[in-house]
């Protein structure tokens, strides 16, 4: 695969983040994609709970938007990092901006695990099992 095409790639899962479109996310993942979020030790697996994670995080009001990208590519590694800012605007009309890297590993032509480096507070908790 090659450079432009996992840039490519990463931006659709950000997009589908932006836009709260769990079918857009999951696209670029394996049915068994890892998820794990290093700085803060939270970790899920699989479509169903990524799925549910994002349907968690989602349920708050505001809205995200993910830019200025900076890729660094190894295709023959399979593996993209890809630093970027992160804005929160938050229903009380707040804003938070941050700066965070994810680090995403290609098995085939999908990411089969999303590592997650982020400054402050984790909004990416897993979903509470019921």
């Amino acid at each position: 695969m090659t450079d432009i095409a996992m840039a490519a790639m990463v931006e659709t899962y950000f997009r589908g983040v932006d836009l709260r479109d769990g079918a857009m996310i999951l696209s670029v993942m394996t049915p068994d994609c890892r998820f794990h979020v290093e700085t803060h030790g939270d970790a899920v697996v699989g479509h169903a709970a990524i799925a549910a994670m994002f349907a968690h995080i989602w349920q708050s009001p505001g809205s995200v938007v993910h830019d200025n990208f900076i890729h660094t590519v190894d295709p023959m590694a399979g593996r993209i990092a890809s630093q970027f800012r992160v804005t929160y605007n938050r229903a009380d009309g707040s804003v938070m901006v941050k700066s965070n890297a994810n680090v995403f590993t290609l098995r085939g032509a999908l990411f089969a695990d999303v590592a997650v480096y982020m400054a402050g507070e984790n909004r990416l908790k897993p979903a509470p099992r019921g």
